[in-house]
């Protein structure tokens, strides 16, 4: 019995198959498209699954807390006002 190591190293070129043959081929048809119906469908169920879900962690409670505050103020997230004391003429 030959160790997972042994196995990649006996590749010619490392693939990380560890000697299985390449998948990708094995499909000779492609898979059909979607259609925008089957498309929303899934988008809806997923929507569904994620709604209301969060991280139960104190960490991501503060940046919830954080991002309501910003919502209320008015601010948006990516610009902040930041004094500068020793600035005495206007940009």
């Amino acid at each position: 019995m030959t160790t997972p190591y042994e196995r990649l190293m006996n590749e010619a070129i490392p693939t990380g198959r560890f000697g299985r043959p390449d998948d990708s081929r094995a499909r000779k048809t492609p898979a059909a498209p979607s259609t925008p119906e089957q498309q929303a469908a899934r988008r809806a169920a997923l929507d569904q699954a994620q709604h209301g879900w969060h991280l139960p962690d104190q960490t991501s409670e503060r940046k919830r807390e954080r991002s309501r505050d910003r919502k209320r103020a008015g601010r948006p997230r990516h610009l902040r006002l930041v004094p500068n004391p020793t600035d005495t003429e206007a940009a």
